[in-house]
This record gives structure tokens, C-alpha cells and sequence, in this order.
């Protein structure tokens, strides 16, 4: 998996000619939490399979982005978030199990079955390779001194997604750096929808009910919409 710069980068999707998806981490390993996580709708569930499948078509129909950053922190975190997913599921499991003993005492006689094996389904190991099928096929965005920088600049003035209690440098420089490849799409002529997708609503939205202005404006300068869910994401694709 070889990093772009910036200039390479878009030199690639301009060639592509497809929809771009700019992926933030939480989003990728929110796949992995998938059966435990409320806030991931079986809509979104939907449109991970769509979007993987259309990177996959001949030719491809959206093109996945992201950064060296989320590259590392995926692989930092994906063996906890597994192993956190797999203990939610086993407290869900046994919590099924009870109401199903419940159930079959209030209803005897009733065809009720013994006992469901939620672990055998093979979850969230297939969450995982969902989530890693998606790193393999994205584009990869290598990080640059001259985001870094800013990235430093916005957790300084704790300008979104930082914040004066949580200054993200790591947040910010995943920012900074889809912002300046939108940029360079669209300074370039590219014609085609470019979304980032996050569900770190809290540090994108903080208290608004979409992206916070601040970052709307830059967002907007950059052509780049906002997508905080995977059902969102595929929607802003499609418009």
C-alpha cells in the first residue's frame, strides 16, 4: 500500500473519474461494532456492502480516501475494538438467552425455541474484514509537513475539531489534509462529489445540529460535503 502526495493523489481520482469518499477512522471501525452499536442503522449497514461494491466494479463507480493517519490508527486500534465489540456481543448473548427462558415461561407449550448462538455467526470477525476489505481499497493520502502545521495552528485557537478540553492534533490533521486534497480537486476542475464521512459528531457538530459552522465554511470553500453516517455518506455520493 503505497502513500500519494496530494498532487499524485488527485492527479489518480481525476483519471478515475468517480465520486470520492474521505473516510475518517471512527467510520471505518464503526463496521466492527456493528452489531453492538445503536447509532449504525441497518441502513448504514446497506450501504457499506454498496459502497465496497462499487470500488470493486469494472470500472469502479466511487473511489475510497484516506489518510496515513487513519491507516495507523486503524491498525493501533482495530484489535481493541474487535475484542470490545466481541464482549458487548457476549453480554448481548447472554442477556438474549434470559429473555428467551422468560418468554418460554410465560408462553409454555408455544414453539419457542431453546436457544439462539448469537457467537456463532462469526461476528464481529466479519465486521473486521468488512472494515479491512475497505483499507485495502482506498487510496492512501500521505500526511505532509505543511498540514501538520496547520493541524498545530487549529488545536492552538481550538478551532473545530478541536476543542479548549480535547485539542485532537490527530483529528486535525486528517482534516487539514482532506481538506487541501478537495482543494486541489476542485482548483483542478473535478466534477465529481467529494464526502467526508465521520461519525465524531461530537468534535464535528459540538452542539450543532450538523457540521459546525466554522468548518461548514471551509468545507463549502473546499467542495467538500459532510456526511456523518455510512447511509449519509452514500446519499451526498449520489446526488
Amino acid at each position: 500500500m503505497t502513500a500519494l502526495s496530494c498532487d499524485d493523489l488527485a492527479a489518480q481520482l481525476t483519471t478515475a473519474d468517480t465520486p470520492v469518499l474521505l473516510l475518517d477512522t471512527c467510520t471505518i471501525l464503526d463496521v466492527v461494532r456493528a452489531p453492538v452499536r445503536n447509532q449504525l442503522g441497518v441502513h448504514d449497514i446497506q450501504a457499506v456492502h454498496t459502497l465496497i461494491g462499487r470500488t470493486a466494479g469494472a470500472p469502479p463507480t466511487v473511489s475510497f480516501v484516506i489518510t496515513e493517519q487513519v491507516l495507523q490508527e486503524f491498525r493501533d486500534h482495530i484489535e481493541a475494538v474487535e475484542t470490545e465489540a466481541l464482549n458487548a456481543l457476549k453480554k448481548a448473548a447472554n442477556e438474549f438467552a434470559g429473555i428467551l427462558k422468560r418468554i418460554r415461561a410465560l408462553c409454555p407449550g408455544d414453539c419457542i425455541p431453546g436457544a439462539v448462538d448469537l457467537l456463532s455467526l462469526g461476528l464481529p470477525q466479519r465486521g473486521r474484514t468488512l472494515s479491512e476489505q475497505i483499507i485495502q481499497t482506498s487510496f492512501i493520502l500521505a500526511d505532509h509537513h505543511d498540514e501538520v502545521v496547520k493541524a498545530f495552528d487549529r488545536v492552538r485557537l481550538a478551532k473545530p475539531p478541536s476543542t479548549r478540553a480535547k485539542q485532537s492534533m490527530k483529528d486535525c490533521l486528517i482534516a487539514e489534509s482532506y481538506l487541501r486534497l478537495a482543494a486541489t480537486l476542485h482548483t483542478g476542475g473535478f466534477g465529481r462529489n467529494v464526502v467526508f464521512a465521520t461519525s465524531n459528531i461530537r468534535d464535528y457538530q459540538q452542539g450543532h445540529s450538523s457540521l459546525h459552522p466554522e468548518l461548514r465554511t471551509e468545507f463549502n470553500s473546499a467542495c467538500v460535503e459532510y456526511a456523518p453516517s455510512w447511509a449519509a455518506a452514500r446519499h451526498e455520493l449520489d446526488r
